[in-house]
């Protein structure tokens, strides 16, 4: 499953880069990996669930969740002295899109086949 692969990659991603310091709060790095957490969980329990309104929901979640690790990024983007590159946060908010997209088309495709 493509879009699994690239929560995976994303995921290790911040777990290995976004790391409390003394330019980033502790509680922002947890809720930011926590956001992400719930995205993997909610990708899981949608392909899970047999009907599509289900799956959708589950999904619906996920994009919540991927819209809250884009703005803690943001966030840590914003603080100054930069706490980490802004070319890594742009590259990886770029990967963490390209996830979305992946949600949604997965989204249209289960529409697609009720119909």
């Amino acid at each position: 499953m493509t879009i699994w692969k690239t929560f995976i990659e994303i995921n290790k991603v911040i777990y290995d880069n976004i790391k409390p310091s003394d330019k980033i709060d502790r509680d922002l790095i947890r809720q930011t990996k926590r956001a992400m957490i719930s995205v993997g969980l909610n990708i899981a329990e949608g392909y899970s669930r047999y009907h599509p309104k289900e799956k959708d929901q589950f999904l619906n979640i996920a994009i919540g969740s991927i819209q809250e690790v884009k703005a803690c990024l943001l966030i840590i983007a914003s603080l100054k002295p930069h706490a980490i590159s802004s070319e890594f946060i742009e590259k990886l908010l770029d990967e963490i899109e390209i996830l979305r997209r992946q949600i949604i088309a997965f989204k249209m495709n289960i529409q697609n086949k009720k119909q």
